[in-house]
Formats: structure tokens, sequence, C-alpha cells
């Protein structure tokens, strides 16, 4: 019996839309198939990382192939149908066995998306988005932006921008707004910030985004500190979000002294006013505390400590970082 046959006549012995999780009443063709499938799947694990993109469901998050396969091995939480899909990601199932298998798998199931991130895999655009395109019922757009959060990472707005049409934009707004995000600072990684901006004029898009254009600066504080003088296109509590994450990545980790720039940039967070309004109160305090592991000085500890105004942040502002680390050790 082939690996469809047995995915085959264990979808039939429980039915299309049934849950399987081996029990007193599970068919004994289906807790056959299961261990039978759950091998297969075990077998195909990478010796090293964690395999391929893999997607279950029609409306699911995309895992990798190897926390997909931990998924399918918990009690309860094993179904033939999302098996399939990792199969499919894999390699273990053709296209020709999908068109056997669709007749038998539940609209909820993945396995058109799966085919979508294979043609991806393969780099093949033309290919995926003619899967995402054939994908059942009404959900061929979360297809389509899997396509979209490839090209995203990649920094390749023109790709991006001629689907567009196709990702259903207005639905799943939080979903479509991560995409754009990752577009932004995609197009900053290989292109650079002035590109990203130029992004953000589309009005697809919109400043609120631009804070993402200066992401790719990495450690480079003061390349960070001499674009956003020039440009004067962030806010305050953005430009001071952007240099944060910069001055962390370039403290290390432990640091037995500060950043150069890391008092001046306390000055100037400090120097907002938390009465404006609870936003920004909230967000002043948050970026006080976010550099805690940049702290290399007692004085910039104690410092920030009388500054901030939330009670939590003020109760764990007691240790520097390295301080912290050694007690641990002990």
């Amino acid at each position: 019996m082939t690996l469809l046959d047995v995915l085959i006549e264990g979808l039939t012995a429980v039915g299309i839309d049934e849950k399987s999780s081996p029990g007193p009443s599970t068919p004994v063709a289906l807790i056959a198939a299961r261990g039978i499938v759950l091998r297969e799947l075990e077998d195909r694990l990478p010796a090293d990382g964690d395999g391929p993109f893999t997607v279950t469901r029609s409306l699911g998050p995309v895992r990798s192939y190897r926390a997909e396969v931990d998924l399918l091995r918990r009690r309860g939480g094993f179904s033939l149908a999302d098996a399939a899909c990792a199969l499919l990601a894999v390699g273990a199932l053709t296209d020709d066995d999908v068109a056997a298998l669709l007749p038998h798998l539940p609209a909820s199931c993945g396995i058109g998306r799966q085919r979508v991130l294979n043609r991806l895999a393969d780099d093949d655009l033309g290919a995926a988005r003619a899967a995402a395109d054939r994908i059942r019922g009404d959900t061929g757009w979360k297809g389509h932006r899997d396509i979209a959060a490839v090209l995203a990472d990649r920094g390749d707005a023109a790709e991006f921008l001629a689907g567009w049409k196709s990702y259903r934009a207005a639905t799943d707004r939080h979903g479509m707004g991560e995409l754009k995000r990752r577009l932004v600072e995609g197009v900053a990684r290989t292109a650079g910030w002035a590109a990203a901006l130029e992004l953000v004029g589309d009005k697809r898009f919109g400043p609120a985004l631009a804070v993402h254009a200066f992401t790719a600066f990495g450690a480079d504080v003061d390349g960070l500190r001499r674009v956003l003088g020039r440009t004067g296109v962030l806010a305050e509590l953005d430009q001071l979000a952007v240099l944060s994450s910069a001055v962390l990545r370039a403290s290390g980790t432990d640091p037995v002294r500060n950043h150069p720039y890391l008092d001046e940039l306390v000055d100037r967070i400090i120097a907002v006013d938390p009465s404006a309004d609870r936003a920004t109160m909230r967000t002043r305090d948050r970026l006080l505390f976010s550099l805690w592991p940049a702290m290399g000085e007692t004085a910039t500890l104690d410092r920030v400590r009388r500054a901030v105004r939330t009670p939590q942040y003020r109760r764990e502002l007691t240790r520097l970082p390295r301080d912290l680390t050694a007690s641990l050790r002990h």
C-alpha cells in the first residue's frame, strides 16, 4: 500500500471533517494510518535545521516542518489532512497525489497554500501565483499573501506591488500591516533608507511606516544620527525608538561601560513630557526600560529608575545587566 493509499483510507475512515486522534471510537484504519504517516514524517526530519516552510490550514500560520511534526506528534493534535500538507512540503507527495487527495480533504486544509510555498522554495514566482489562483474556496488571497511575505523579506517592492490586488488588503488589516512593515524594512536592507522612504510615500503605505525605513542601520549609531538629523522625517518619539534599537545592538551583552551616546539618549527620552497623555508616558517609560541591557554604569541605572513612572519598571531596575548575570552564575 502506498503512502497515498494510506492517507485516503484513513481520511475515508473518519469522514472529511472529523478530527483524527486515536481513542476508543477511532476507526482501526485511522490508528494504523497515524502510525505509518508519523513514521514517514519523522524519517524526513532534517539532520540540521528546521526544514521547509509548512502550512496546514487555509487561514493558518506558516511554520517550519520540524515545528509541524512536533505538533502532529502530540496526543490529540494529529490530523491526516495536516499531515498531508507536511508530507507535500518535504516532497513525500506529488502534485498528482494532491489531486487524488483533494476530494477527501476538508475545506480548511491548507494544501493549496503548501503548493504555493513549494513553488516559492523553487524560486518560481509565476508558478507560485498560479498555484495561489487555484486554491479552493475563498481563501486564495492567503496564498498570495504567502508570496507577498517572501517578496517583502527580499525587499522586492516592484513584484510585491504587482500582486497588490490579489492580497485583499481590506481583510485582516493587521496581517496586511505586518506585510507592509516587512516590505519597508526589506527595501531598507536591500536598497537603503531613501528607497524605503520613497515607498512609504505611496498612499497604500503612509507616513506611520517611515520609522521602519531606518531599521537597517543595525549598530551604526553615528550613521543613524546623521541621517535622522538630515532628513527630519520622524517625530521625536520615533527617532528615540530607532536610536534605542541601534544603541542596544552596539552595546553588546552585559557591557562594562555605557555606549558613548547612551546618556545623551537617556536625557532626550527623560525630556519627553510624561504628562502630555497616557500613551506618551507609556512610550517614554517603555523606551527608558528597554535600554536596561545597554547600561554599564550605576549612575545611569539610578537616573532611569528615578525617571520612570511605571511601578513595575522601578521594581525591576535595581541591578546592572552584568551584575544580574553574575548572580545567576552562583
